[in-house]
């Protein structure tokens, strides 16, 4: 739905390497997942807003809602103000909310304003980060806070 892409079909993008040739996608399923960018010429708006995708998601413009994808990548020129929740989460923008996320990597790119809830996470130098970090015991307590039911979680 949100593709710079003047196709009409969907397409399957690997979301590592840079060049594919298009013809094969059989590969583990972080490799051949379905990737929507959101490009930097969008500006995204809405009270209550929550853009969910199943595979790989790339913010390179701006959202002021929640955001949820197996993958979540904010790029170096992206911006979201809300959660921010996925399996993966990259950050190279800006965030201004909650981050929610098995594995959290803030890169050095990054400016984070809120707290990041997660399994594991890396800070390179450079990046900025003010807010809590929350070591989740298990996935069922992360899911728990992207649901809303954060005050439900017993002390871990």
């Amino acid at each position: 739905m949100f593709t710079r892409s003047s196709s009409a079909e969907p397409k399957t993008l690997e979301s590592r390497p840079a060049h594919t040739n298009g013809s094969q996608h059989r590969a583990t399923s972080r490799d051949s997942a379905e990737k929507s960018v959101i490009g930097n010429d969008l500006k995204i708006i809405g009270q209550g807003l929550k853009i969910i995708g199943r595979g790989v998601l790339q913010v390179d413009g701006e959202i002021e809602g929640d955001v949820q994808a197996a993958e979540v990548i904010v790029g170096e020129k992206g911006q979201v103000t809300g959660m921010v929740a996925g399996q993966h989460v990259i950050v190279r923008g800006k965030v201004s909310g909650v981050i929610c996320g098995k594995t959290v990597a803030l890169q050095a790119s990054s400016n984070v304003g809120g707290d990041i809830h997660h399994m594991s996470l890396l800070i390179e130098q450079g990046a900025m980060f003010d807010g809590r970090s929350r070591r989740a015991a298990n996935e069922q307590a992360l899911n728990a806070i992207v649901d809303g039911k954060a005050g439900q979680l017993p002390a871990a």
